[in-house]
């Protein structure tokens, strides 16, 4: 296969998946090395696709879907921590990322993307090591999170229930 046809398929595969797709898997399905597919990834970005990389694998960002950054409580134990992620995941959402607001260092982000009960375990299964210390530690009362769903609807109805489960700062419902 031609490096031009392999590129035009690797987009295709990614096009087509609802889901993230591990580097090593497309390595496999093209045949050629995960240092190639990197490469490739690199070259199709390049020419303006929206191409990111998680944790679970490459995805294309779709922008037909609802986004809001919401304000959430910090946690006084890990089931207050599960059940946010749980809450958004079971209605149709996406946590894209937790954003914390340093008073010295400023704004600190980092890329979550949990979209599945699997996504929570894997997530609360790395974060039950007891070195490990959520970011939410640097802010006393709250700590951010993007979130994403197919339509405003269910972004809507993720909101209620997190307001319902006063989850979020903002007690008051619109």
């Amino acid at each position: 296969m031609k490096t031009k046809e392999r590129r035009e398929l690797l987009l295709n595969i990614l096009n087509k998946s609802a889901n993230p797709i591990k580097g090593d898997e497309l390595a496999n399905t093209l045949n050629v090395s995960r240092q190639v597919i990197v490469q490739d990834i690199a070259l199709i970005r390049a020419t303006g696709v929206d191409i990111i990389a998680t944790p679970q694998g490459y995805i294309i960002y779709n922008s037909k879907t609802a986004i809001k950054t919401i304000e959430c409580k910090n946690h006084s134990n890990r089931d207050e921590f599960y059940n946010e992620l749980r809450t958004i995941v079971d209605l149709g959402g996406e946590v894209k990322n937790v954003i914390v607001k340093h008073p010295i260092y400023g704004e600190i982000k980092v890329d979550l993307d949990i979209a599945s009960n699997r996504d929570i375990d894997e997530f609360m299964k790395k974060s039950s090591n007891d070195e490990f210390k959520q970011l939410s530690i640097l802010t006393k009362e709250s700590h951010l999170h993007t979130i994403e769903a197919k339509n405003e609807e269910i972004l809507d109805e993720i909101i209620s229930s997190l307001l319902d489960k006063n989850i979020l700062v903002n007690n008051s419902k619109k």
